[in-house]
């Protein structure tokens, strides 16, 4: 029997600051008098941006840059202005790293579109086998909701049994073909496992459960959002990217909180073009 697999998120790495080189570096520039946020006071990612930003202009304290005679203290005032005057560049020094697994390869299709400002490493079909199941992950559109009246619950179950012998096919496809050429034989070398492996992938559908590392800056991440999460995207990238979305929003609100969820579950960012 194929197993329905749950879609997992990890947010398994972040920009981090190293505070004892930044104060050297503002020293030589002439900022000794500006003063570094502690830790806790402002998260890392949106620190490295704000300084980033703040080195554009030399305008880490007044006077430095004779242009500049007053500077936002406020580092949630001065990262909105980032936000609504545009200055979206600054944004791509800071990195989240995310973890997904039991997406399919509907989902990477898409996803790995986006490799403006993305680090990519996909799970690979060419070296990973299947053993005894192939798993895949229910589309949303098939799953029963409570308000769904009888017509519609009946057509979502049917659809599902279909779903589930298709990839029992595919099971016992991929399963002669594991016997076929003896891939049970423990004496078969790695570069014998692979290239059979490789050539047993293409009787897999595109549903298959899958995962990776994708790593986006926060410039990257607003954009992705953003056309992921509007009410034209595909149904698997939008339930991976609403639930990232909440993620940033609540870890990073000097940097997402102008992302709100509309009642029918899409986000929408008050600042579009960063």
């Amino acid at each position: 029997m194929p197993e329905v697999v749950p879609i997992e998120i990890f947010n398994i790495a972040r920009t981090t600051v190293n505070r004892s080189a930044v104060r050297k570096w503002l020293d030589f520039v002439g900022a000794e008098e500006f003063s570094i946020p502690p830790d806790g006071g402002i998260s890392d990612p949106s620190l490295l941006i704000a300084l980033a930003a703040k080195r554009c202009y030399k305008s880490f304290v007044p006077g430095l840059n004779p242009n500049v005679s007053k500077i936002r203290e406020d580092y949630g005032e001065y990262l909105t202005n980032i936000l609504k005057s545009g200055h979206g560049s600054v944004l791509e020094h800071s990195v989240f790293s995310f973890a997904i697994e039991n997406i399919s390869r509907v989902f990477t299709a898409e996803m790995n579109r986006h490799r403006a400002g993305w680090a990519i490493s996909e799970g690979s079909l060419r070296f990973i086998r299947f053993d005894k199941s192939i798993p895949f992950w229910q589309p949303t559109s098939l799953t029963v909701q409570p308000g769904d009246d009888d017509d519609l619950r009946q057509r979502k179950e049917a659809s599902m049994a279909v779903f589930i012998r298709a990839f029992s096919d595919q099971e016992q496809r991929y399963s002669e073909l594991l016997d076929i050429w003896d891939m049970d034989e423990g004496s078969k070398n790695f570069m014998y496992k692979k290239k059979v492996t490789s050539c047993l992938r293409r009787i897999v559908g595109m549903g298959v459960a899958t995962g990776g590392v994708w790593s986006g800056n926060v410039r990257a991440l607003r954009h992705v959002i953003t056309m992921r999460t509007s009410p034209a995207a595909e149904e698997e990238i939008l339930h991976v990217f609403s639930r990232i979305a909440k993620m940033m929003r609540d870890a990073e609100p000097l940097l997402f909180g102008d992302f709100t969820r509309t009642p029918e579950g899409f986000w929408v960012p008050r600042y579009v073009k960063v």
